[in-house]
């Protein structure tokens, strides 16, 4: 900073001025603010420390005040938007609680093998030429397999726990796959839908997620329909 006989030359004046109000500021705070009253304390002691022989253009003044009005508007707007953010989630959570023990169906490809029963449902788009079911373990070993429906529309696929090796797999969670393909061997896309109780529910990352009663975990998004 230069100065003559005590006096701040107006091209450093405001920025010091504005550094020494901000670092007492922020030890008083602890955080960043941006107000009317701060803002005009700067002004004043610029003033007080312009050069009388070249004072400031009081343009410059009204431009600042002007910036300053945006920048508080934008800093309200944006706590307001995280409050009815916060609001939505909360609303969205007690939505989700309400499934808590309900019957969902859930777009999922977890199969829940219990008591040696397991369903789901699968829909392949388009005209399939062939379709094939696989039971994958969470290691992804396939213990079964099977030929799927060439019919168009919602299928079901049952599996009793039987293997590919002629055993019975234990009870527990398995991926179905379903892989299909057109006449010219290309594959078409395919969608599996289980259905399950809600066991819990839980909230990660402020969005929700359910844990089925045969142990998988899905989003709340994935959810279907519920009973």
């Amino acid at each position: 900073m230069t100065t003559t006989s005590g006096t701040t030359t107006p091209s450093t004046g405001l920025m010091t001025a504005a550094k020494t109000n901000a670092a007492a500021s922020a030890e008083e705070t602890k955080k960043p603010t941006v107000d009317y009253e701060s803002f005009l304390k700067l002004l004043t002691a610029q003033l007080r420390n312009q050069d009388p022989l070249a004072p400031m253009d009081a343009t410059q003044f009204m431009t600042q005040l002007a910036q300053l009005s945006t920048v508080e508007q934008s800093m309200r707007s944006n706590d307001t938007l995280g409050k009815v953010l916060d609001t939505l989630k909360s609303s969205g959570m007690r939505m989700d609680m309400a499934l808590l023990g309900r019957k969902v169906e859930v777009a999922s490809d977890q199969l829940s093998l219990t008591d040696g029963k397991a369903q789901a449902a699968y829909t392949v788009e388009g005209t399939p030429a062939s379709v094939k079911l696989e039971v994958l373990t969470s290691a992804g070993s396939v213990v079964y397999s099977s030929p799927g429906s060439l019919k168009t529309g919602r299928q079901v696929f049952d599996w009793t726990g039987k293997t590919a090796s002629g055993g019975t797999a234990p009870d527990g969670v398995y991926t179905l796959r379903v892989t299909a393909k057109d006449k010219d061997g290309k594959a078409l896309n395919t969608a599996t839908v289980v259905t399950d109780t809600v066991a819990e529910v839980r909230s990660v990352d402020g969005t929700s997620k359910f844990v089925l009663k045969n142990g998988a975990t899905v989003d709340s998004s994935a959810v279907l329909s519920a009973s």
